[in-house]
């Protein structure tokens, strides 16, 4: 149990005066602009780990306001338990959630809605699933998961809420995201990345990652180009594009097994 006598007061207000070492590891690498929820005047951070020099720039830009020496690039801890084990013929689904759709009718009426709903009910994506032996996984955002009865799933996409992320990245051969940050673990592994980007209603500021030029796979914008996609990648074993396979190289700074490691000794030392 623990007491905390600042609750409801603005961080800013007494974050200088907390001495103890707080060090972010994050649950995601940081692709856009947040300095409106972190930066040094609400969270004094003793350590923000990176996993690239490019995620690390963007923490010292205005609004941030941090140290230079407290933004590390040092890699994910978390990132030394993932692996390419191409076990299954499965395709993960998880796109990121939207910001004011957290009501059944918004949600239902939204273009979010209509090209989720659009994607699962594809007679071409059936065909091509059942014809190649593949399986389509639907990772819903935590914050999807309460609408899920408002769509309608076929039963064969398999609705996983309760697998780690970790253990469909390992099964899976092929992500297909929109904008979440789950597909920097999934480049991680060397493993082939889809952008379905058919809306630009995204709530975060965008920050440096222009997904056009460093992105990991193909920015698909329309459903018929998405099924495509998908084929050439289905016919190809899901082998990822050489091109991509740079471009991941360029970003990360470490593709290894010591992040755990590397952040274990700069804490000590520091």
């Amino acid at each position: 149990n623990f007491i905390n006598p600042f609750h409801y007061i603005t961080p800013s207000l007494y974050s200088g005066l907390i001495t103890s070492k707080r060090y972010f590891l994050q649950h995601g690498v940081t692709k856009d602009d947040v300095s409106e929820f972190i930066k040094k005047y609400d969270k004094n951070l003793s350590l923000i780990a990176c996993v690239s020099d490019f995620e690390k720039e963007s923490f010292m830009k205005k609004g941030y306001n941090f140290d230079s020496h407290v933004i590390q690039t040092l890699g994910f801890p978390r990132f030394d338990d993932l692996s390419n084990d191409k076990s299954k013929r499965q395709i993960l689904f998880a796109p990121t959630w939207r910001i004011g759709l957290n009501h059944p009718n918004k949600l239902y009426e939204s273009e979010y809605y209509k090209t989720l709903n659009g994607f699962f009910n594809n007679e071409d994506l059936i065909f091509l699933l059942e014809n190649e032996g593949y399986e389509l996984v639907f990772k819903p955002h935590p914050e999807l998961t309460e609408f899920i009865d408002l769509f309608d799933i076929p039963e064969y996409v398999k609705i996983s809420t309760d697998e780690s992320y970790q253990n469909l990245f390992r099964e899976s051969s092929l992500l297909i995201t929109d904008y979440s940050s789950v597909f920097f673990d999934f480049a991680y592994i060397k493993k082939p990345v889809i952008y379905y980007q058919k809306d630009d209603d995204y709530h975060y500021d965008k920050g440096y990652f222009d997904y056009e030029i460093m992105g990991f796979g193909p920015v698909i914008k329309t459903e018929k180009e998405l099924i495509q996609s998908i084929v050439d990648y289905v016919e190809n074993d899901c082998r990822i594009d050489e091109a991509y396979l740079q471009r991941i190289c360029n970003f990360f700074k470490y593709n290894d097994k010591d992040n755990c490691k590397r952040v274990h000794e700069w804490i000590s030392d520091n």
